[in-house]
């Protein structure tokens, strides 16, 4: 028998003997610093086997709101779902899960293992469907021929620099007038001042570099480009590497977009990367990058190697996912973990 508590009450020695058994390549310190253990406990729970005193199984939810047509929902990303390998065939893994459903909520789950994919497919969710991953090399040299091509249609670029802890501080507002005039149909996640003042709380030491576009004074869309954690990423090893987390417009304007991905490519030279990435399901964000350079899954060579590190995502057919088709869903990395853990 198991007990399940909070999984952010666990002491750090009893999550490392954990952490060896399920992911001895993770360093410790990342394990440590994970955005579940600066959240509020109900975002992630472990379950301790009651012989033993041992924790044997670990399940985290990212929290969300997400408008599913015109209606908002709650939601959560299931991420860091994992069970002692002593203890699996348990059902264990099930009854974590289940701390998170309920009949009002959105369960989903982007990129994932295989084995992940597995078993949430015989619990009955959808998929996995597979999401775009673009990537640009060497950012410094797609920088200049882009920069000269200014912005038109009186867009007006602005950039600001918000860290890990910090408040939005008039960024907010401009992030709430982009959420309430984005009309689009899709299922996505509301990317308001309160959605990002939670990340800010969880991300740790992070900093993200967001431009902001206006038209006539108004907020339109804005990118949010952030330097990968070394060593974080399998792909990338210890090189330095950057990640697209958002990328919004409203109504998906493509001009609004197209200008937004050249931002981000500035902004990723700037840093000194070798290359930066970005997940997308929305053809609209793919045109824009490709057409700021961008490598795609559709390329001959590189397409296939982008196509297999794709992320894949899942959803729960309950409750508001009922109906929902995978061309229904708007994913980037900020919908997940994955933002919160390169």
């Amino acid at each position: 028998m198991s007990d399940v508590v909070a999984a952010n009450s666990i002491e750090p020695e009893q999550l490392m003997k954990f952490a060896d058994a399920v992911w001895p390549e993770r360093p410790r310190e990342r394990i440590l610093a994970t955005w579940w253990r600066r959240a509020a406990p109900e975002w992630a729970v472990a379950a301790i086997d009651r012989p033993s005193g041992r924790m044997v199984g670990l399940c985290a939810g990212r929290p969300a709101t997400w408008t599913i047509g015109g209606d908002t929902h709650p939601a959560v990303a299931i991420c860091d779902w994992y069970v002692a390998p002593d203890h699996e065939g348990k059902l264990l893994g099930r009854r974590l899960l289940r701390r998170f459903e309920t009949p009002d909520r959105l369960l989903y789950a982007f990129s994932m293992s295989e084995v992940a994919a597995a078993y949430l497919g015989r619990l009955g969710w959808i998929g996995p469907r597979a999401a775009n991953l673009l990537a640009l090399p060497l950012p410094r040299l797609v920088r200049l021929p882009l920069a000269r091509v200014p912005p038109r249609g009186g867009l007006v670029l602005e950039e600001h620099v918000i860290a890990g802890g910090e408040a939005l501080g008039p960024l907010a507002a401009d992030l709430d007038r982009i959420e309430a005039n984005n009309a689009t149909a899709r299922a996505r996640m509301r990317r308001g001042a309160d959605e990002w003042a939670w990340r800010l709380q969880v991300c740790g030491a992070r900093e993200y570099h967001v431009c902001l576009l206006r038209r006539a004074g108004t907020s339109v869309g804005y990118v949010v480009v952030r330097r990968m954690t070394p060593g974080a990423s399998r792909i990338l090893g210890r090189r330095a590497g950057a990640i697209i987390t958002d990328l919004v417009a409203v109504d998906d304007e493509p001009a609004v977009l197209r200008a937004l991905a050249r931002a981000a490519v500035s902004i990723a030279a700037r840093l000194q990367v070798v290359v930066v990435l970005m997940a997308t399901t929305l053809t609209a964000h793919r045109r824009a990058l490709i057409t700021s350079g961008f490598l795609s899954p559709g390329l001959p060579v590189i397409g296939r190697f982008l196509s297999r590190a794709a992320p894949t995502f899942m959803w729960s057919p309950r409750g508001p996912g009922a109906g929902l088709d995978a061309e229904d869903f708007m994913f980037t990395f900020a919908d997940s973990d994955v933002d919160l853990a390169l």
